[in-house]
């Protein structure tokens, strides 16, 4: 069971289009942002979706242009992704974040090396801070139900987590005063 298959086949209900107009999508909508999708992964999913009998495609040629395919999502594909909802609904897992394993090796550092790593990665979160603060009032009051609580959910993750990454700085300056 795939999230990306998932994101595609969502997009491709509101509108049946081709991989393109897909990663088109993703990218003015900014999806990548909170949901972990690439472009190669779109046209993967496109094409295995449909070799699985969950999109029928219809090759459109245009001359001077290479022909494309506009998937739409028929009956089984719809199946599919009721499936998909519910599985991925039932099934959380704790998330793991990349940077941890940074945390979990920063004794093994030069106690300069250690102080920088974290300030980079406090420079990180508090520019997705500043990213997800400027879209979250942007965006609240005409973003769907859905991704209106995707981007309240990250401007609180991300706000808990700037909060920690500050301490956690704070923390380090200090430990050999203590």
């Amino acid at each position: 069971m795939s999230t990306i298959d998932l994101i595609v086949l969502g997009i491709l209900l509101r509108e049946a289009q081709n991989a393109y107009e897909v990663v088109r999508f993703i990218r003015e909508k900014e999806v990548h942002r909170v949901l972990k999708i690439s472009e190669p992964a779109v046209f993967k999913s496109c094409r295995r979706l449909a070799e699985g009998g969950y999109l029928d495609g219809q090759t459109i040629r245009s001359e001077g242009v290479p022909d494309k395919v506009v998937y739409a999502v028929n009956a089984k594909g719809e199946q599919y992704f009721s499936e998909l909802m519910k599985h991925f609904a039932a099934n959380f897992k704790p998330f793991y974040l990349d940077f941890n394993t940074v945390l979990w090796n920063i004794d093994q550092l030069k106690e300069e090396d250690a102080l920088n790593s974290l300030r980079t990665l406090q420079e990180q979160l508090h520019e997705a801070y500043l990213w997800v603060s400027k879209h979250d009032e942007e965006v609240r009051s005409f973003l769907p139900f859905g991704p209106r609580q995707i981007v309240k959910q990250y401007t609180m993750t991300i706000g808990a987590l700037k909060q920690w990454i500050d301490e956690a700085v704070e923390d380090y300056s200090h430990k050999n005063t203590r």
